[in-house]
């Protein structure tokens, strides 16, 4: 009885991978501890499946839950990585090349794209996280801290601007006017 349910756990598993319900499929696994010996074909084949289809990272997921080897998880993880890049994600991209560990010039050079694509069109903020979530260099960082600074001076936020000026170390010559302003401004 217990290797027919053991057999049934397997032919159910092999049925959602076909079907591409994986994560009922992972979960029938754990269940079941169902070893990778008994698996792997079916995990195989829908890993060729989602890389014929494009679905690259629907593959990846699949080869690190799976343990396939590291270089085929890498290369569909690297694939979707240049999709991400292609349709300008650059963030999602970057964070997607960490936690795939792919290479570090792919993770930098992503995040170094979102980072100048949000400083020209004006998304401040989101410059200035990137560039701190990626730890991109100094420059960069005090680039997005002065915008983020000017657009809160301009906008009469002086007190954003006093408080930015400060948590980012920017010139005690602008914590001055912006304090000056301040209390022009009352």
């Amino acid at each position: 009885m217990v290797e027919e349910a053991f057999s049934d756990a397997i032919k159910r598993f092999g049925e959602k991978m076909v079907e591409g319900r994986y994560k009922e499929a992972f979960k029938i696994r754990e269940d079941h501890s169902l070893p990778h010996e008994m698996i792997g074909k079916y995990v195989e084949a829908a890993f060729a499946e989602c890389i014929k289809l494009g679905q690259f990272s629907i593959a990846a997921e699949l080869g690190k839950s799976y343990h396939l080897p590291e270089e085929r998880v890498r290369e569909a993880a690297s694939r979707s990585f240049q999709r991400k890049l292609e349709s300008e994600q650059y963030s999602a991209a970057a964070k997607y090349a960490t936690e795939y560990n792919l290479p570090q010039e792919m993770v930098r050079g992503a995040a170094m794209k979102a980072f100048h694509k949000s400083m020209d069109f004006g998304l401040i903020k989101n410059a200035a996280r990137i560039a701190e979530d990626f730890d991109l260099p100094d420059d960069l960082k005090e680039e997005a801290a002065l915008a983020a600074f000017q657009a809160f001076m301009e906008a009469g936020l002086y007190r954003k601007a006093i408080k930015h000026a400060t948590k980012y170390n920017l010139s005690p010559d602008l914590i001055i006017e912006a304090k000056l302003r301040a209390k022009e401004g009352r």
